[in-house]
């Protein structure tokens, strides 16, 4: 998973925590349960519904009651009662929990005075109303007050009833609401107080109970408000980051000039500062070094010559003895000129004060010199490239990298088959291949073969094995035209190396 998807994530978790936290404090401290917040939004639905029930049951027949009641539940996803706290109007008869008959004589009391009589309750269970005490109060005298003044008790304070409830019961979870609605009928007194029950086995198939438009709203306004604080924050953090992996990538390939844009005053921008320091301070360490082998290599080219020109004169003048030692001592001293050579090639393809100049160069022409110069001897070689390919590229250092590699491949596997060059173009770039059919390299020794006077262990004779600079110059020299190169093991046997520029 990327950084930014981990960011949002923790986001998202951040918001999820913080409403979890509001809803506990709400719960503990404000006594906010989970019937409050499902009857916030659904009361004025509730209320709605009971006032266009109570109209249409005005106009609806005593047997068509029940039919009344079925169609408002298919209309609202639930079942509906009409229920009195001593009994039932109308609906299907079911056993109500204890909390639900509780919260209907709380929001529709019986009548004080007799009325007519409701069905499934008879007029004899139906008493006086309540009388209040007529009695002494804490000593006072009969029909006098607290006060001392005599008239009638004040009446018990009682709390307005609620027009609307919410219940939440279990095993199994019913969710039951009831509105007040006032009904009249001929079996039921005009003004009654009347309970309309609602009750559902979920919250998500009501249309009252979990308001869709209401709670996607609040989801997408949660999810703007939080895009519009964070994405620009991540996108911002992220961008800095792939810039800073995309230059210290360069910076690994040997590209030091390679730079992260200075735009930040944070801590990815000192960070930025840092690896831009750190790319010139590599950049001056190379430099200096190849500066230093290429003034060695230059001073040894005087002495070198001296030895040679002596060496040449001794050759003359020795006797017949001498002369197989002579000759021992002429070829370390080509082998040291050699060696020379290579150092002052490696400098020079490092040390140009200037990039070099760039141009389309075809490759089939500069392939073809690097074969007219290094084929001679024992190999073959293989060219297949069409005329029209080209590169952009300065055209002596690419052939110095192609007569590099050949020379390689010649050295190492020019007994073992025929060596080819091949072109292609993949996209923006073409690749160009030479491949032979020697015994390759080992895995791990792949990417160190490009390091200066690096060689392989089956390459430190000096029968096959060179200085170690020939595959060297050929990255310096390709990574001055902007490429890249490579090698790797074919499937077939042999190794193969690639080299990468920009098509034209």
């Amino acid at each position: 998973m990327n950084l930014s998807r981990k960011i949002l994530l923790l986001a998202l978790l951040n918001l999820v925590l913080l409403a979890a936290l509001l809803v506990g404090f709400g719960f503990w401290q404000l006594r906010i349960g989970p019937e409050s917040l499902l009857l916030g939004p659904a009361r004025d639905r509730i209320l709605w519904i009971g006032n266009a029930f109570s109209v249409e049951f005005e106009s609806t027949p005593e047997g068509e009651r029940d039919n009344l009641l079925l169609a408002f539940g298919k209309r609202y996803s639930a079942e509906f009662f009409l229920v009195h706290p001593e009994g039932w109007i109308a609906g299907p008869r079911v056993d109500l929990p204890a909390e639900v008959l509780g919260k209907i004589r709380s929001a529709a009391p019986p009548p004080r005075d007799e009325g007519p009589p409701v069905e499934g309750r008879p007029d004899e269970e139906r008493g006086p109303p309540p009388r209040l005490d007529k009695g002494h109060d804490k000593g006072h005298d009969k029909g006098r007050g607290p006060d001392g003044r005599r008239g009638p008790p004040p009446l018990p304070r009682r709390e307005p009833p609620e027009s609307v409830f919410l219940e939440i019961t279990h095993h199994p979870t019913q969710y039951w609401a009831g509105v007040r609605i006032t009904v009249s009928g001929p079996d039921i007194r005009a003004g009654t107080p009347v309970v309309l029950l609602i009750r559902t086995n979920s919250l998500f198939n009501s249309t009252f109970f979990f308001d869709w438009p209401l709670f996607s709203g609040i989801a997408l306004s949660v999810a703007a408000v939080t895009a519009l604080c964070w994405l620009p924050f991540i996108r911002s953090l992220t961008g800095s980051i792939a810039q800073m992996d995309r230059v210290t990538a360069q910076i690994a390939e040997g590209r030091f000039d390679a730079h992260v844009a200075d735009y930040r005053s944070d801590e990815l921008g000192h960070l930025g500062g840092k690896i831009n320091q750190l790319g010139e301070r590599l950049q001056g360490f190379v430099r200096n070094q190849k500066r230093f082998v290429g003034d060695i290599a230059h001073e040894l080219c005087a002495p070198i010559a001296r030895i040679q020109f002596a060496l040449g004169i001794l050759e003359r003048k020795a006797d017949q003895d001498l002369k197989p030692h002579v000759a021992v001592l002429h070829e370390e001293i080509q082998e040291m000129s050699g060696l020379v050579n290579e150092l002052l090639s490696f400098s020079k393809a490092g040390l140009d004060g200037a990039a070099p100049s760039l141009a389309p160069v075809g490759v089939a022409g500069v392939a073809q010199k690097a074969v007219s110069r290094e084929g001679f001897g024992s190999g073959t070689i293989e060219v297949a490239i069409a005329p029209e390919l080209a590169v952009r590229a300065n055209e002596a250092l690419l052939l110095r990298a192609l007569s590099n590699v050949v020379r390689n491949a010649l050295r190492y596997a020019g007994h073992k088959g025929a060596i080819t060059i091949t072109a292609r173009r993949d996209g923006s770039l073409v690749e160009i291949s030479v491949a032979d059919q020697g015994p390759g390299l080992p895995e791990q020794e792949l990417e160190e073969v490009f390091a200066p006077f690096y060689r392989p262990e089956s390459a430190r004779t000096r029968e096959t094995g060179g200085a170690g600079l020939g595959l060297a110059i050929v990255r310096t020299s390709v990574e001055a035209c902007g490429g890249t190169v490579a090698c790797r093991n074919r499937a077939e046997g042999g190794l193969e190396v690639i080299i990468r520029l920009a098509a034209v």
